[in-house]
């Protein structure tokens, strides 16, 4: 079965978006522990930052920041053990992350979701991850809403169609991570759904994000709109990946596997907002120690302007600490062979929320004190602002979620929210 697509419909006749994988980027080296990647990730900064404007403007990561990822060896941090991988969790790689937040918050983002991609198909059946991470770089876009995708049962797989919107990281990307429905299948009176993986010859990107934040993640509609077949064992179950129990997460040895995907990527979404607050602080410091007011008087000199400034560290030091804590009591949890219980996953949603909200607080807080210029026309500081909200809004972060759940929680109540 096709998707039909209406004549009418801007996205429908949108440029189509070649794909931009770096075929010819290779790591010049394999990191091989969390340090190391931390110091993989400064070492790119400078190429992140140079080409973080053109990204924005182009609406999706720069060629050279990407190749820059992959080259410093970046790229496949959540790849497993048994595939060669550096068995490393969810909290390493949005440790990661969150430096490379502090070059382009665009980039930063993509990466984040390339590489919860990455981790995800970990969950798939062993055939279809020897597939997947046969290739030496993989880059994998996905989207979970599966309102306009179809798929039906066939020998052997499915065939499935459909479009997808959102798909952050997909102009890169030489593989999907698509969810759908299956035409006539039921459990427990709701449709089943299946994660399907495929490969890029498989799909198509057209060009539909225009935003104001997050302008450069290339986060286009992706499109099937002729069927393609997927085999049954580059496909999982909705419920086997929302639950963490995937018989191809058991596998490998780290809780990565067995984490759920909420709260696992609800969590791992918030990296670049730690990163980017950061970069805001530093270039905050950069303007009250240069600025002079009409009256003569230096910024450096206001008490209010420092208290700022030293507030704004505080805070996201106690995001990325809670971000961190959170992550790690969550793995530390599932290594002792336990699910998640339904305190943590409230507790985990309202973190998700929680973190990116506070640092939209103390961007907003800076730059309401660096005067009329910190809203010219291509000011890094406007470009923040804009990011940082766009991160806040995001379904999996979006803060009113999460605080009402987690009180009813705490107090013994079901939670409101199921999507934790």
């Amino acid at each position: 079965m096709t998707v039909a697509l209406a004549k009418n419909d801007f996205r429908a006749v949108a440029e189509v978006i070649e794909n931009r994988f770096p075929a010819d980027a290779r790591p010049a080296g394999k990191p091989a522990t969390l340090d190391a990647y931390l110091a993989a990730a400064r070492s790119i900064l400078p190429v992140l930052k140079e080409h973080a404007a053109q990204t924005r403007q182009q609406r999706r990561p720069a060629d050279e920041s990407v190749t820059a990822i992959v080259e410093a060896g970046l790229s496949g941090i959540m790849r497993p053990a048994m595939f060669g991988g550096p068995g490393l969790e969810l909290s390493d790689m949005v440790a990661v992350g969150s430096v490379l937040g502090e070059g382009c918050a665009s980039t930063a983002w993509d990466y984040v979701v390339w590489e919860v991609h990455c981790w995800m198909a970990g969950m798939l059946p062993e055939q279809g991850q020897r597939e997947f991470y046969a290739d030496a770089v993989v880059m994998c876009c996905g989207v979970a809403n599966t309102a306009k995708a179809r798929a039906r049962a066939v020998d052997g797989g499915y065939m499935l169609s459909g479009r997808w919107a959102f798909g952050s990281g997909s102009t890169h990307a030489n593989w999907a991570c698509l969810f759908s429905t299956i035409d006539g299948e039921e459990r427990d009176g709701r449709p089943v759904v299946q994660m399907m993986v495929l490969p890029r010859p498989d799909f198509q990107v057209e060009d539909t994000w225009r935003t104001q934040g997050l302008a450069g993640t290339g986060s286009h509609d992706i499109v099937i709109a002729e069927e393609v077949f997927v085999p049954a064992h580059r496909t999982v179950s909705r419920a086997d990946v929302a639950g963490g129990t995937s018989a191809g997460g058991r596998l490998h040895d780290t809780a990565a596997y067995r984490m759920p995907l909420p709260p696992g990527a609800h969590l791992a979404t918030d990296s670049a907002a730690i990163g980017l607050t950061r970069a805001v602080i530093a270039l905050f410091r950069d303007v009250i120690t240069k600025r002079t007011y009409v009256t003569g008087k230096a910024q450096v000199d206001m008490p209010a302007s420092l208290i700022r400034l030293a507030t704004a560290e505080i805070e996201v030091r106690s995001a990325e600490l809670l971000l961190q804590d959170t992550m790690r009591e969550l793995e530390a949890h599932l290594r002792s062979g336990a699910q998640l219980t339904v305190e943590q996953r409230a507790k985990a949603r309202m973190v998700a929320g929680y973190v990116p909200d506070l640092c939209k607080q103390v961007i907003t807080s800076l730059i309401s004190a660096c005067g009329a210029s910190a809203m010219v026309e291509g000011s890094p500081l406007t470009a923040a602002l804009l990011d940082v909200t766009m991160m806040s809004l995001h379904q999996s972060t979006e803060y009113d979620r999460g605080p009402e759940n987690y009180g009813r929680v705490l107090i013994g109540l079901e939670p409101s929210n199921l999507a934790i």
